[in-house]
């Protein structure tokens, strides 16, 4: 009973902060709690992003660095156009935008910081097949910024260790954490979609990437064994242990997205 009486006390000492602190989500209108000061995690995200780079070699290929470089100032551009058409506020979201090529060539990957500082790796371009599949990653990217989906993470993350004083984390791990993050991701997919189809970008090659690497992971599990049996029963997981939605379900949802923005934005494009 004191216990229960206890998790009672906590929780009623800490939703109305929690409820002051819900925001919108840009473009999404999604009610999301953000308990973080910007300047805070853009500290946080200095320091990470500036060591990575120390870290980590760039590519010296200036064509290729260019050419992403000059795909994100197209969809820095559509975000700016976005919240003109919608007639939105963008002072909180005229972000000083960094975007660096890393000169790796294993892994198919790309991230922001909540700074909006944004790192490709030479693998994800090259298995781009054109500019407009690099534009689906660019936007998605910079979707995570927009939304502030760090911020949000974070403060679920504190919610939820204050609240139950740091225990059963497995349970939120699989329960709450990676569900939110794979909403996340999605949610981010829908702005790139948004994001790329006003830079002049084709978002049905959004789809075409996801189906692209849907292929190639197949190929992977086809030709590569590995005797392992927690590498085995990891790669065979559902969904739901996941921190990303699976690519075929990826590029189901955005066919749909890219139809409804282009219906949309038909005036602005």
């Amino acid at each position: 009973m004191r216990r229960r009486f206890f998790f009672r006390l906590l929780a009623s000492l800490f939703t109305l902060p929690f409820i002051k602190s819900c925001a919108k989500v840009p473009v999404t209108n999604r009610t999301q709690l953000n308990l973080i000061p910007d300047k805070w995690v853009r500290w946080v995200s200095d320091k990470y992003y500036y060591d990575y780079l120390d870290d980590n070699l760039l590519i010296q290929d200036m064509d290729m660095y260019n050419r992403v470089f000059d795909i994100g100032l197209k969809i820095q551009g559509a975000i700016k156009k976005y919240f003109e058409i919608k007639n939105l506020d963008f002072t909180k979201y005229n972000l000083d935008y960094e975007i660096n090529v890393v000169d790796d060539k294993r892994n198919l990957n790309a991230f922001a910081m909540a700074n909006a500082k944004v790192v490709f790796f030479r693998r994800i371009v090259e298995f781009c097949d054109n500019d407009d599949q690099i534009a689906a990653i660019m936007g998605h990217e910079m979707g995570h910024v927009i939304a502030k989906h760090i911020h949000e993470r974070i403060s679920h993350r504190l919610t939820w260790d204050i609240l139950t004083l740091g225990i059963a984390e497995i349970f939120a791990e699989l329960g709450f954490f990676l569900p939110w993050s794979r909403k996340q991701e999605s949610e981010a997919d829908y702005l790139g979609v948004v994001f790329m189809t006003l830079a002049g970008y084709n978002p049905n090659e959004a789809a075409k990437f996801w189906d692209n690497l849907h292929e190639y992971r197949e190929k992977v599990k086809k030709y590569k064994s590995n005797p392992d049996l927690i590498v085995k029963i990891k790669k065979n997981l559902p969904e739901f242990t996941s921190t990303h939605p699976f690519p075929e379900n990826r590029s189901k949802k955005i066919k749909e997205w890219a139809k409804e923005v282009k219906d949309e934005f038909k005036d602005y494009i």
